[in-house]
């Protein structure tokens, strides 16, 4: 009977990217190093902020790079958690969606869904004004923007003010969010 010789395996710390401070995300174990190239990894939005305002969201990155057991990643996507957006959603409210491809300055292509959600019904007008602006706003900000900002201005809520700000002059806006950002890759 022949003996399996397994190959001794081997612990690669995985850190977040410059632009988030390269926190520790996590460990994987791995027989060789190049094992984990491509590899995701999907954290709390709190663990790598420490921000709890953003209990709802999840960040993905991807392993692309391994040196002396660390692994660093890129920014993959973000997503809120569902069981968030359905509590926005209530009766008597409008849901606004919108999605887009977009490409930052810096060349990485992004898929941006959006959501507003407004008080009460309202007209196929007002909401395609919202969708309009709103969509407007967006392309704005990340065609003008590297991935690290972008990243970085999502998280921190700056750009979801502003947002909110000039597409409640339309009519009032209840909430916005980042629904989910990812990264489109061929």
């Amino acid at each position: 009977m022949a003996v399996k010789r397994r190959k001794k395996k081997k612990w690669l710390t995985i850190v977040a990217p410059d632009y988030l401070n390269r926190v520790e995300l996590g460990e994987t174990l791995v027989s060789e190093p190049e094992n984990a190239l491509g590899r995701t990894v999907e954290v709390s939005v709190v663990d790598v902020t420490n921000d709890f305002s953003k209990y709802y969201m999840k960040i993905t990155f991807r392993i692309t790079k391994v040196e002396d057991n660390i692994a660093y990643t890129e920014f993959e996507g973000l997503e809120c958690l569902r069981d968030y957006i359905a509590r926005m959603i209530l009766r008597r409210v409008t849901r606004i969606d919108s999605i887009q491809d977009l490409t930052t300055k810096d060349g990485v292509k992004l898929r941006v869904k959006a959501l507003v959600v407004v008080y009460r019904k309202i007209t196929r007008a007002i909401q395609k004004d919202i969708r309009n602006k709103v969509s407007e706003m967006v392309k704005n900000f990340v065609e003008n923007s590297t991935i690290d900002k972008v990243v970085e201005n999502i998280l921190n809520d700056s750009w979801k003010k502003k947002i909110i700000k000039e597409a409640s002059k339309i009519y009032p806006i209840r909430y916005f969010e980042f629904r989910k950002v990812e990264v489109l890759r061929k």
